[in-house]
């Protein structure tokens, strides 16, 4: 695999990692759902086990798809 292509996959996930974590997805699941500690505990192991990584996949292949269709155009 080339530079280009890895560049483009690990910048996509770092995008979107970085602005799915600027989104208040998790402030309304706080403000909504938790209501004690276990809830709070529940919380942080959906943020880190199911919001974390589906951002970084989503990223990733935004980052692919972006390298497949904008990069690899022949001019």
């Amino acid at each position: 695999m080339n530079l280009k292509k890895w560049a483009s996959i690990v910048g996509g996930a770092i995008i979107v990692f970085v602005l799915g974590n600027l989104a208040p997805v998790t402030n309304l699941y706080s403000k909504y759902i938790v209501r004690s500690h276990d809830d709070e505990d529940t919380l942080v192991a959906t943020v880190i086990l199911v919001e974390w990584p589906l951002l970084l996949i989503t990223g990733a292949l935004c980052g692919l798809f972006f390298y497949k269709i904008i990069l690899t155009k022949r001019s």
